[in-house]
């Protein structure tokens, strides 16, 4: 009874401040699928939940449009992904939430109209249920049923699953014991095609987190996530007062993770814009952002909107070693694409080494949209000069070394072609161990407010008389 009274009790105490709408059942075995909003302990998605929101969500001059029929085929195109792996049907319906379509539109006469199964722009419209104790059958498996302590569900689709620990119990690891179901219950624990089922996969088919917790420590994961991928949520933002359990009196681990990543507006913000599928090696990751990449991007994008000026909305965002920068500008563009006021701006990533290059062309593809890159010194008007809502890279070089090996060989060509025009203003000074601004004469290229220019390492190009 501690884990409820000191973990589980609290995380649904605090669900249920941030607009979910809290089914409690007692511990133990539920033996009632009504109570849960369900028909049987095999429905995974909650078709009654599913249809009723879907149906509010897709309005006609104010009246829902879909039929009985096309609904009914919707629950089926949201349980039913085929024969693949967890994974690859995960991908599938992440695919599907951002665009899906029916035949017709029987009210207007369109054909192939898109579905809204989330509204991300509107995130009160959507229905927010948790649910504790939320038993899956698995006829077939080791057990006859897996039990999650919280499950949470958008518009009837299990997007988070919850599990608690006791953090006095027997276990040394509360965490990894908590972890370790919950990979249990995706039936992750053994290999892939293995004929010992443990869990349920289907209900992890929706999911977009994973969390572990006992109170004092709280962490999540994907459904790619081995344990040491497991992350803390170290911040409330955009919220600033902390949210504090009546029961301990203490805000935790755990209160910070559920305020920063549970609240309704942010799980549909990360589930939206901060979720992304990469290769990583030879292995295919689900990837979610931490939380100092969640509050850079809208902290840019909050000064983007409010500066008046080009400086106003500029700034620095410091990163450490390791900590995803690049995933950052890859989140922020992707939100930008999403958002109606910043969708159209034009994006330049810049960067000043050869393997930078490399490795941020590569993860800026994860944007999901073609990169131009601009390979000459020419280019850089032609391909910039537009209004274009396009995404480009550029490189800049600043010499570390007496030699040039780390630059590429169109921008040293770029370089002893600028020396030899040199204007007035350019200037070339390597005793100092300092190549600057290589386009500066070039002039203005763009005179458009909505270019937005991200450099990479800014430290090394970027400066007071650079």
């Amino acid at each position: 009874m501690s884990e409820y009274h000191f973990v589980e009790k609290p995380l649904l105490n605090q669900l249920d401040a941030m607009a979910w709408r809290v089914i409690e059942q007692p511990s133990g075995i539920p033996t009632d699928p009504a109570k849960s909003l369900r028909s049987s302990f095999r429905e995974v998605v909650i078709k009654a939940e599913f249809i009723r929101s879907v149906r509010s969500l897709n309005l006609f001059e104010g009246k829902p449009w879909l039929t009985d029929e096309q609904l009914e085929s919707l629950y089926d195109d949201f349980t039913h992904f085929g024969v693949r792996s967890l994974l690859e049907n995960n991908q599938v319906f992440m695919e599907r939430i951002k665009k899906w379509q029916v035949d017709e539109n029987v009210v207007t006469g369109e054909q192939s109209p898109t579905v809204t199964i989330i509204d991300f722009n509107h995130w009160q419209a959507n229905s927010f249920v948790a649910i504790n104790q939320y038993r899956i059958d698995t006829p077939g498996g080791v057990k006859e049923c897996i039990i999650p302590d919280v499950v949470l569900l958008v518009n009837g689709l299990p997007l988070v699953v919850i599990e608690c620990k006791d953090a006095n119990s027997f276990t040394s690891d509360p965490m990894h014991q908590a972890i370790d179901q919950l990979r249990r219950y995706a039936d992750l624990r053994e290999p892939e095609g293995s004929k010992l089922i443990e869990g349920e996969a289907k209900l992890f088919y929706t999911n977009q987190l994973m969390v572990g917790t006992y109170g004092d420590n709280a962490k999540f994961g994907t459904i790619t996530s081995s344990e040491e991928y497991y992350f803390n949520w170290k911040t409330i933002y955009p919220d600033e007062s902390p949210y504090v359990d009546p029961t301990t009196g203490k805000h935790r681990h755990q209160e910070t993770l559920v305020q920063g990543m549970l609240h309704p507006r942010n799980l549909i913000d990360i589930t939206e814009n901060f979720t992304l599928f990469m290769d990583a090696g030879k292995q295919r990751i689900k990837v979610v952002a931490r939380y100092q990449q969640y509050r850079a991007v809208n902290k840019i994008m909050q000064r983007m909107r409010a500066g008046e000026t080009s400086t106003e909305r500029s700034g620095v965002i410091w990163h450490t070693q390791g900590s995803g920068k690049s995933l950052t500008m890859v989140f922020l563009v992707r939100k930008m694409r999403s958002t109606n006021d910043l969708k159209d701006y034009k994006v330049l990533m810049v960067n000043d080494r050869k393997d930078l290059d490399k490795q941020l062309g590569e993860t800026a593809a994860l944007t999901g949209e073609a990169v131009t890159r601009i390979s000459s010194a020419d280019e850089v008007k032609s391909k910039l000069c537009d209004d274009s809502s396009t995404l480009n890279m550029v490189m800049i070089h600043k010499f570390r070394e007496a030699d040039d090996s780390n630059t590429p060989a169109y921008l040293s060509a770029a370089l002893n072609k600028s020396v030899a025009e040199a204007s007035a203003g350019y200037q070339l000074n390597k005793t100092q161990d300092n190549v600057v601004a290589l386009f500066e004469n070039f002039g203005e290229v763009n005179t458009s407010d909505k270019v937005l220019i991200m450099i990479d390492e800014a430290h090394r190009t970027q400066g007071s008389g650079q």
